[in-house]
């Protein structure tokens, strides 16, 4: 199994719905993103994945929202904006700009060097 991974970093704005304390409030969150492509096998060039192209569909996802405030977004309207729908919301986003059927994807999102959150495709 081949693995290939591009990071990019984010800033998101957002605030949570309830009583979260300061989380409450819109705020920012330098995060990084992390999109890991998995195959079986290499194609004839011997690549798993076109990595160029991962890193740019990963800068063109990541800068429709970077400073965007995420609660505008109409995936957000009835979803919290916690990390793990954000990887989801992303998972989508990459998955319509660059498909490879055949392949697994995980993407995670990094809010400090020792948290994190992911999700698998």
């Amino acid at each position: 199994m081949f693995k290939t991974g591009v990071i990019r970093p984010l800033n998101a704005h957002h605030f949570l719905r309830g009583d979260f304390g300061p989380e409450s409030e819109p705020h920012t969150h330098p995060y990084e993103i992390e999109w890991i492509r998995t195959a079986h096998e290499l194609d004839e060039n011997g690549f798993s994945t076109d990595i160029a192209a991962m890193e740019h569909t990963l800068e063109s996802v990541l800068g429709e929202i970077d400073n965007k405030l995420l609660n505008d977004l109409p995936f957000f309207q009835s979803r919290q904006t916690s990390l793990e729908n954000l990887a989801c919301y992303l998972a989508e986003r990459l998955d319509e700009a660059l498909p490879q059927p055949g392949s697994a994807n995980e993407i995670k999102i990094w809010e400090s060097k020792t948290a994190w959150a992911s999700y698998d495709w």
